[in-house]
């Protein structure tokens, strides 16, 4: 038997819930631009829709702040992917309400 001046090290076993997020925050993003043609599609098949897209005349589409939308989406994704165990879950609670706000913009502007 030898003698060891170092004590022996534990290491903690890696939490369960450390990958929980990382998958819906992917799935998440990945159903985002889908979720976004699928609901241009759906503006263009209503009447003023497809109106505004013939003959124009439509309030503008708020583009700025639909950018900022998709930004913070996109932002709240990595977080959700890459920051440290206690910030993942508002970080994809963060993306799950991004995303379908720019969605919601979609749909309210023909």
């Amino acid at each position: 038997m030898t003698w060891s001046p170092q004590p022996p090290t534990v290491t903690a076993p890696p939490s369960a819930g450390a990958g929980r997020s990382r998958v819906p925050a992917v799935i998440a993003a990945a159903l985002f631009v889908p979720a976004l043609v699928a609901a241009k599609i759906l503006v263009l098949m209503t009447e003023k829709g497809g109106r505004c897209l013939m003959y124009g005349g439509c309030a503008p589409f708020p583009g700025a702040v639909f950018l900022v939308l998709c930004g913070a989406a996109a932002l709240a994704m990595l977080l959700a992917l890459a920051a440290p165990a206690r910030l993942r879950g508002p970080a994809l609670a963060a993306q799950l309400v991004l995303e379908p706000s720019a969605v919601a913009l979609v749909l309210a502007f023909p």
